[in-house]
């Protein structure tokens, strides 16, 4: 019985899961990616040039930094995201391995004296 539970939740969550693949799909454009990244740029300088005309605490400057990280690890994603989707649309160059086998060429003999 909590097997099948399980087995059910399990399947629930892989379709849960290319739902939201679908969506995302959908939704995520390069243009929309593109227009993320600049705002998080944006805020990013204007929270730069805040701080520095105004006395902020240390306890401040230090969440204003860490939010800056977080800012940067999602544009960092996003970029992944884009560049992932444009990998897709390249075309791939096809390598192709060869057996290339090696002959060794046999040894001439010496001529005794």
């Amino acid at each position: 019985m909590a097997r099948e539970k399980v087995e059910k939740g399990l399947e629930a969550a892989k379709r849960l899961e290319r739902h939201l693949e679908e969506i995302t799909k959908k939704v995520v454009t390069k243009e929309t990616m593109t227009h993320f990244i600049n705002a998080g740029t944006e805020a990013l300088q204007a929270a730069n040039a805040a701080m520095k005309q105004m006395n902020v605490p240390e306890e401040t400057k230090t969440r204003i930094h860490k939010a800056e990280k977080e800012m940067l690890l999602a544009v960092r994603s996003a970029i992944d995201v884009v560049l992932s989707e444009l990998d897709k649309e390249m075309p791939q160059k096809k390598s192709e391995l060869r057996k290339i086998e090696i002959k060794h060429a046999a040894k001439p003999k010496r001529k005794s004296k």
